[in-house]
């Protein structure tokens, strides 16, 4: 079940993330309300990846290249994550003043807030994407463990 979860939950912020990146496509009041789901979804992550977090974390130094690696990766992806997600929050119009009974955003302080949301929106690009090829392995033998069960049960 865990498994199934955290595929599905994986494909969903793929997605997600696909949408998030061409706000002409989604619209900005869609893009900010799925841009809140994506907040929930990477929570939900990164609960489901805490264990393999916590043991990278504390053999970091006496682990493979490879692990070394992929935390690094993971690590600057949650980093740009939060930053993006921070400035998404404050340059919010429409999802975050709905939920906060608030005023949007003044055009001034999304201005200077805009630019990082830009900025980091392309590193979380390129982190996610590093972090999606590291993990394909894993991707790929979750998908066939998936698929193999549901062609077997039919």
């Amino acid at each position: 079940m865990r498994l199934r979860v955290t595929f599905w939950l994986d494909v969903g912020l793929l997605c997600a993330f696909c949408a998030l990146e061409t706000v002409p496509f989604t619209g900005l009041v869609l893009h900010e309300w799925l841009g809140v789901a994506v907040i929930a979804m990477i929570f939900a992550h990164l609960l489901l990846s805490w264990p393999w977090i916590a043991t990278s974390t504390r053999n970091f130094v006496t682990g493979s290249n490879r692990t070394r690696a992929n935390y690094l990766i993971n690590l600057a992806l949650f980093g740009s994550m939060t930053i993006l997600i921070v400035s998404g929050i404050l340059i919010s119009q429409y999802a975050i003043p709905a939920l906060l009974h608030a005023a949007p955003a003044d055009s001034f302080r999304a201005a200077r807030w805009d630019f990082l949301h830009d900025r980091f929106s392309d590193l979380v690009v390129v982190f996610a994407g590093v972090h999606l090829a590291i993990n394909w392995a894993w991707s790929i033998a979750a998908a066939r463990k998936l698929f193999a069960r549901r062609g077997a049960a039919a």
